[in-house]
């Protein structure tokens, strides 16, 4: 399918694509789950728009997003394609920041995060479960949901600071953690 997708980049076309068997766990529940390089290999078609959602709630949103691009694109926009996990993934609270690309999902407790956790689609409960180990250790961590990077490059320089701090200017020294 890959052809067909960098077709319709290539013309314009407001394609949506929704895949639904992404997910790390290859072959959780048969041979029809796409490994990850996959993610890696759409994500290198330049002009299309990959979103990933944690949950139900970012993919509620993020298909609210798609859906506003396409009527304002409607026969210029770039194609979106939809990755979406048949795994058993926990929802957490609905942020409307899912339309910006990336947001912060958790923040640290006890001081500025000292390390950030990214993830996307089904791997953001991962990051999570982790940010609650290291913050149990002490380690105040930050966990940001990137939906899509796409989206994300196409936000302001500041909102992109106040996501993922510059490490000059946040004061980042190296530390090695276990978890």
């Amino acid at each position: 399918m890959r052809n067909a997708v960098r077709l319709s980049v290539l013309m314009h076309l407001p394609v949506r694509y929704v895949w639904t068997h992404d997910s790390i766990g290859l072959g959780e529940d048969g041979p029809t789950h796409q490994p990850v390089e996959h993610l890696a290999s759409l994500r290198a078609i330049p002009g299309l728009n990959v979103v990933r959602p944690a949950d139900a709630n970012e993919t509620a949103i993020a298909w609210r997003e798609i859906l506003r691009r396409w009527t304002k694109e409607f026969g210029k926009g770039a194609p979106h394609g939809l990755a979406l996990t048949r795994q058993g993934v926990p929802t957490y609270e609905g942020n409307e920041d899912a339309v910006k690309g990336g947001y912060v999902l958790f923040e640290a407790s006890g001081g500025s995060p000292e390390v950030i956790l990214i993830a996307t689609g089904s791997e953001v409960h991962v990051a999570v479960e982790v940010r609650e180990r290291l913050q149990a250790d002490g380690v105040p961590t930050w966990v940001v949901s990137m939906p899509s990077v796409e989206w994300f490059e196409e936000r302001d320089q500041g909102y992109r600071d106040s996501v993922l701090p510059p490490p000059a200017r946040h004061g980042w020294r190296s530390r090695r953690v276990s978890v």
